[in-house]
């Protein structure tokens, strides 16, 4: 009632003063224009071919899509992938693959080595790299970081565990300039996380606890007057009447990227939901008006190998980030913190480089203005002497996909500077980079009788490198599966083995019955009974139609990688005195078995 009275007072003054000339019509206020980023976790191929086709058109374009091959890139390029990535690049979207950070080792995840070792994941994070933009070059524009933390530290260690997501987003983008990094902690972190990433994963879960305000989900106060191209929400398990709902209520939380799906757990990632297009056409901004062009940056706390932009973002109303160019080359986003100045550092640079700064501001909409003035910098030349050379590495621990190597530290006489990374590199190209504290490092991802020469550069803060170390020669050693033995003692039968690698499943097949055909046909033999992990099973049914029974009863004992099972000969029950047994392993991808069938004589049981 309060509105309609409005109205009829302002008719009646407009009325009395038919000569005044009516005030200029406001522009509407802006909508959050936001971006879908959809995880696609399903293959290029088969039934969800046409998922990959229907995002390559102008109706169902994401402006990110994540791609996942296997928990990561695989151990080789996959020609499906090949063509569907640079198809998907080629049409304007940005293509991002995905890396499995195990939250670093700090909550006990291992590496695909077995290890928890916060070093050691950093060595798997950098090969995952490595191996997406190997695998797929120009295709790649960028890396997600799943499974990250959202805590800076533990209790009075400060930033600890942020500062491994700061290096990780470093290491990408010195070695990959433009590329886009997203972490995925699915909760809102700590505000320490504002700066480890270009996009953070905010919130991932369910539609029932994204409208829950009040219980499962509350977006942190920083959210808000952060830059909305660096705030993600995943959102599943939403029917369609849900859509509408839950992208106003992701727009409401600043989510400059969104995801939405009726897909649910397992892996409701494995399909785009029936309202993709509905959801690209929602995600659109409206109203507001383009923001003015920014003045130009000014430089300052010059290095060797980075800077600090600034500029003044009161002079761009309506500003609610910036996107900051080098050589032409968006090389990240900032939020407008108006009227003070808005900063922005640059780093992986090259030492007495010149390199030329932009800046562009951006609306709520997603309107970009015309760019700043252009700023030319050139960086501090590096340090007066280079890094002494490390010493040869030393390899140890020669597995079939794996070496640790170390090597005498390298030292810097330059006053005030330090090694500050070693470089390692495999068969001349580099691998890994190594914080200067350490001298060692475990390389996986060897192929099994591959011959490798790996060599060690140390680098100082100003990138200046060292001559490089002499080369070790590693041939990846003994096979995945190795001392398979069985034998019968007191009653029992003992099968052994060790494994080198950190297997999802052991098997232990067994033939009682020295017929091939009558269990299941593995490596020449037809096991009757299958140890897995800690549980043995008995075939039942009959030739062709069989399944696995488990008995009870029966459990391994395991040190020091040599898995040992004992059985008790009466349950192995067949009608020969002799068995044959072959031992496998495998992580879902990779089959590995032990080079020989075992033969194990018992008796007559």
């Amino acid at each position: 009632m309060h509105d309609v009275r409005l109205r009829t007072v302002l008719a009646t003054v407009l009325l009395a003063f038919p000569q005044a000339t009516a005030a200029p019509a406001q522009a509407a206020e802006a909508v959050l224009g936001q971006r879908v980023a959809v995880p696609a976790y399903f293959l290029p191929s088969g039934d969800t071919a046409a998922d990959w086709s229907l995002m390559n058109t102008a109706a169902g374009k994401p402006g990110l899509l994540v791609a996942n091959v296997a928990n990561g890139p695989d151990d080789e390029a996959k020609p499906a992938y090949i063509s569907a990535l640079a198809a998907a690049h080629d049409a304007g979207i940005k293509v991002i693959g995905y890396v499995d950070t195990g939250y670093f080792g700090t909550t006990g995840f291992t590496t695909r080595l077995g290890s928890a070792s916060a070093d050691d994941w950093r060595a798997q994070v950098q090969s995952d790299v490595n191996k997406w933009y190997r695998f797929y070059g120009s295709s790649i524009d960028g890396i997600f970081f799943d499974q990250a933390q959202s805590l800076c530290g533990p209790a009075g260690v400060g930033d600890a565990w942020v500062s491994l997501y700061r290096e990780a987003t470093a290491y990408v983008k010195k070695y990959h300039p433009g590329a886009t990094t997203v972490i995925n902690p699915g909760v809102s972190p700590n505000p320490c996380y504002a700066d480890a990433a270009d996009i953070l994963v905010t919130f991932e879960g369910p539609y029932g606890s994204y409208l829950d305000r009040q219980g499962s989900y509350l977006p942190a106060a920083w959210e808000a007057r952060h830059d909305p191209r660096r705030i993600w929400h995943l959102v599943y398990d939403v029917p369609a009447s849900g859509l509408a709902t839950v992208m106003s209520l992701s727009k409401a939380n600043n989510a400059g990227y969104v995801y939405v799906t009726d897909d649910v757990l397992p892996n409701p990632w494995d399909r785009l939901p029936p309202y993709h297009t509905a959801q690209v056409t929602a995600a659109k901004g409206s109203g507001g008006t383009t923001p003015a062009a920014p003045p130009r940056p000014v430089a300052s706390q010059v290095t060797a190998t980075g800077l600090r932009l600034s500029w003044t973002s009161a002079l761009c109303p309506g500003a609610v980030g910036y996107d900051i160019h080098q050589d032409g080359v968006r090389i990240g986003t900032q939020a407008d913190f108006a009227p003070a100045a808005t900063t922005y550092d640059v780093a992986g640079l090259s030492p007495a480089t010149s390199y030329t700064f932009t800046v562009r501001a951006r609306d709520k909409a997603g309107r970009t203005s015309t760019a700043s003035r252009a700023l030319t910098v050139t960086t501090a030349a590096a340090s007066a002497s280079a890094p002494t050379t490390p010493g040869t590495p030393v390899a140890s621990d020669i597995g079939p996909t794996s070496v640790r190597l170390t090597w005498t530290a390298s030292s810097d006489a330059d006053p005030g500077d330090r090694v500050q990374y070693y470089d390692v590199y495999r068969d001349g190209v580099r691998e890994l980079a190594v914080p200067g504290t350490l001298t060692g490092v475990t390389v996986g991802g060897l192929t099994l009788g591959a011959t490798y020469a790996f060599t060690v550069r140390a680098r100082d803060t100003t990138d200046r490198v060292s001559a490089r170390s002499g080369a070790v020669s590693v041939t990846a050693g003994a096979g995945p599966i190795t001392g398979a033995t069985a034998s019968a003692s007191g009653g029992e039968a003992i099968y052994q083995a060790r494994f080198t690698l950190p297997y999802a499943q052991r098997h232990v097949f067994i033939d009682t019955d020295e017929d091939s055909l009558t269990g299941w046909p593995v490596h020449s033999i037809g096991a009757e009974y299958m140890i897995e992990n800690d549980t043995l099973y008995q075939k039942t049914g009959e030739r062709g139609d069989w399944s696995w029974s488990a008995v009870t009863g029966v459990g391994p004992l395991v040190a020091d990688g040599v898995h040992r099972w004992s059985v008790p000969l009466p349950v192995l029950a067949g009608t020969g005195s002799t068995q044959r047994i072959v031992f496998h392993g495998t992580d879902g991808v990779r089959h590995d078995y032990a080079p020989d069938v075992v033969t194990l004589t018992t008796g007559s049981t």
